[in-house]
């Protein structure tokens, strides 16, 4: 199995769902969730593992087991089959339920490990015993990802590497979502060999995923929309993505505009994410896409691309034009609770796609 190397990037992922991708090397200091701990501990470990933090803020190894009986609650109380008998109809919240005051927390929090303050918390709670099976599960699930912080090392990939950038700031990724970025991915119908022009506004996100699909097997002209950096290694996910020599050199950085008619082959995909100036990209550079190439827009604005549908279908050059947009919501799948999430992101912008006859 892989370990992880010195200067390697991983990906963080703990109880609360939430992620952190980090470069590790030794004896580095590494700050989440209120802790302050030495990341280097895990260099020359597998990845895959487990990890906790605790009241020293120390990093120990863990067994998966001691990690999803912190993390997968919901699962537990529908393997145990308890029948629910009662509801919540007599409990109010007056804010006096906990006996601890927040001063004596903080003392547990000094004192003890994670484990033992919730066994404290629930212990000095007066409504705990009254709450249905359900109710003490979800309660004990959130005292636990709030005083327990546990966490598996992964290796980096697109999917989590978009994720923490798009929590961190989404408007840096253009509000590209997830789901946007897999409809994207779909569309272009990348391919081994492609010769690709790509202009990127989402801070390197959808090119880290175009040279992850191609792998070093084919070309990729790119223009960011911030032109001063010089260096392929300024953009954050295509450090994080660990990407080899290989696909680096698969990647070509235009910083002057002139160089993108200096292409010797025809392009085979024309592919821009995020929002620039569409129309006149189209115009100037249409001519180098070969004839069957692929040409594939993300915007989050309908508008414009709708623009750009118009002077597609008035040159003649183009078929099939399409304006899609993604829907994505999360759903809570736990028997007698299924339910869509509560909370959710309502919109992942829209895509043009079309395919160039002529």
């Amino acid at each position: 199995m892989e370990i992880i190397e010195e200067d390697t990037w991983v990906c963080l992922e703990d109880n609360r769902n939430e992620s952190k991708i980090v470069k590790v090397s030794e004896k580095k200091m590494v700050g989440w969730r209120k802790h302050k701990f030495d990341i280097g501990v895990i260099l020359h470990k597998q990845y895959n593992t487990f990890w906790k933090i605790d009241k020293s803020n120390t990093v120990v190894e863990i067994t998966s087991d001691q990690f999803y009986d912190n993390a997968d609650l919901d699962n537990q109380i529908d393997d145990a089959n308890i029948e629910i008998t009662k509801t919540n109809k007599d409990l109010f919240d007056f804010n006096d339920s906990q006996k601890l005051t927040q001063e004596e927390i903080i003392q547990l929090k000094q004192q003890k490990e994670g484990e033992e303050i919730v066994d404290e918390v629930i212990q000095n709670s007066k409504t705990f015993e009254q709450k249905t099976e359900f109710s003490k599960a979800k309660y004990l699930k959130r005292k636990k990802e709030k005083y327990i912080c546990c966490f598996m090392v992964l290796k980096t990939t697109i999917e989590n590497v978009h994720k923490t950038q798009f929590l961190e700031s989404p408007q840096k990724l253009n509000f590209m979502r997830i789901d946007s970025l897999a409809f994207f991915m779909q569309l272009s119908s990348i391919t081994q060999n492609s010769n690709i022009l790509m202009f990127d506004n989402a801070n390197g996100v959808v090119v880290s995923a175009v040279a992850e699909r191609l792998d070093g097997e084919g070309s990729i002209s790119t223009v960011f929309w911030n032109h001063s950096k010089s260096n392929l290694r300024d953009y954050l996910p295509i450090q994080q993505m660990n990407f080899n020599e290989e696909i680096l050199k698969s990647i070509k950085l235009i910083k002057n505009l002139e160089d993108i008619e200096k292409n010797q082959n025809k392009y085979t995909h024309l592919l821009i994410a995020g929002e620039f100036k569409f129309t006149e990209i189209i115009e100037k550079y249409l001519n180098l896409i070969a004839v069957g190439g692929i040409i594939v827009i993300f915007s989050t604005y309908l508008e414009k691309l709708h623009e750009v549908a118009e002077q597609l279908l008035s040159s003649g050059l183009c078929s099939k034009i399409d304006v899609l947009d993604s829907f994505l919501r999360y759903h809570q799948v736990l028997e007698n609770r299924t339910h869509p999430k509560v909370e959710m992101n309502a919109f992942g912008g829209y895509l043009l796609q079309t395919y160039k006859l002529k």
